[in-house]
């Protein structure tokens, strides 16, 4: 059975037999050991690393050998929802000063492409996703461009009508973008506050909603009544009252513009496809009206929207393309009061690539019984191109690879 609170945390490359506890979550660590059976661990050097870092990415776990090396989280509950978090710190701990770059999978779909730009930032990546089995594996695949490596695996059970959006035909990846103004790269923000993170435990997910500075000419709105915002009982995103209760407003200005621009370290493809969800509460007993337009890309999303006192609002919608992308939110009319946003998240759209996963555990248990090394590691039969040695696979068009053969 999964711990407490549905959660597996993996410190990679920590040596300790015991788990720990993080001193500002609460959330206790144990080590790769039974989730891997490959792999080298390696200390990392603090003063190469930027500062205020978890101790996680003081050790990590770095695969010199093999193509594809896989994490395997067990106990999990087929057709689940899960939220996997994969973080990386170079840190320069192999005094090569080359930064890697390498591709994560999600069991046999690609996830992301990691490509450490500096040595001493930490990066941090999220998928949600359903998981067909009750078992998934996390995968690095070495490219030619350098030893793929690890500092923490994070796995979060979601219930399942949250982000109705991440089903069995897609996945939602959080975008990695990375703003000046803000320390990691997951563009998951909350607006109005001082606080620089908020996760768990105000946020019984442990999503990383990270603080999205004032531009100039904006301020804080505070909760000044005090009240806790609570969250409908069919709100599909629950958003922690600890992200709702601060918002964003221009001072002077009736309009309020946000840009992002796709991740150039993720394959997008052509024509990708972005999910975009704004949170909205209003948290002033205001008598006069705030009511504002919102648009996407100047393609109309909300008319003549008013936020909720102390109830969350979600607005959401699919963005399509490549290039920069625009949201605006304008006031209606001179008489209201200017707009005001309290979170956003920005997700690339997945589609998702299916296993058998019956072939998948028999396969894992001949595994186990026997030892098997070779390349035996992530989904037997796929993707093609890392199908495992000694076996014939089928493959057809409209259906899951299936093992003929071992």
């Amino acid at each position: 059975m999964l711990p407490r609170h549905g959660f597996i945390s993996i410190d990679c490359g920590y040596t300790a037999n015991q788990t720990y506890t993080d001193s500002r979550t609460g959330i206790s660590y144990a080590s790769d050991e039974g989730y891997i059976d490959a792999g080298l661990i390696h200390p990392v050097d603090k003063s190469n690393l930027q500062t205020d870092l978890a101790d996680r990415y003081l050790n990590l776990c770095f695969f010199p050998s093999g193509e594809r090396n896989c994490y395997t989280l067990r106990f999990l509950t087929p057709g689940g929802k899960y939220l996997v978090r994969a973080a990386f710190g170079y840190g320069d701990y192999d005094k090569l000063n080359k930064n890697p770059t390498f591709d994560l999978y999600f069991g046999v779909n690609y996830w992301t492409t990691v490509t450490i730009v500096s040595s001493s930032t930490a990066y941090v990546f999220e998928i949600i996703a359903v998981c067909p089995a009750d078992f998934l594996q996390i995968c690095l695949v070495n490219k030619g461009s350098g030893t793929p490596f690890i500092s923490g695996l994070d796995l979060r059970s979601l219930t399942s009508d949250l982000y109705l959006e991440a089903n069995v035909t897609q996945s939602l990846v959080l975008l990695s973008f990375f703003r000046d103004t803000v320390g990691f790269g997951p563009n998951r923000y909350h607006f109005g506050t001082n606080y620089q993170h908020i996760r768990f435990p105000d946020d019984p997910y442990d999503r990383m909603w990270q603080r999205y500075e004032n531009v100039d000419g904006w301020t804080d709105v505070p909760n000044k009544s005090n009240g806790e915002i609570k969250n409908s009982t069919n709100d599909n995103y629950d958003a922690p009252s600890a992200v709702m209760r601060s918002a964003s407003t221009p001072v002077n200005d009736s309009r309020m513009d946000l840009s992002w621009s796709s991740d150039s370290s993720m394959n997008v493809g052509v024509d990708p496809k972005f999910f975009l969800v704004l949170y909205f509460a209003e948290l002033e007993a205001v008598q006069e009206l705030r009511q504002f337009d919102v648009s996407v890309d100047k393609n109309p999303l909300a008319s003549a929207f008013s936020p909720k006192f102390l109830l969350p609002t979600v607005l959401s919608g699919i963005v399509q393309g490549s290039n920069e992308h625009s949201v605006s939110l304008v006031a209606t009319s001179n008489l209201a009061l200017q707009p005001l946003i309290s979170a956003m998240e920005i997700y690339m759209v997945r589609p998702v690539n299916e296993s058998n996963s019956l072939d998948a555990n028999a396969m894992m248990t001949i595994q186990d019984k026997f030892s098997v090394k070779k390349n035996w590691v992530g989904d037997p039969c796929a993707p093609i191109s890392f199908a495992w040695n000694g076996l014939n696979c089928s493959y057809t068009t409209n259906s899951p690879p299936r093992i003929t053969a071992l």
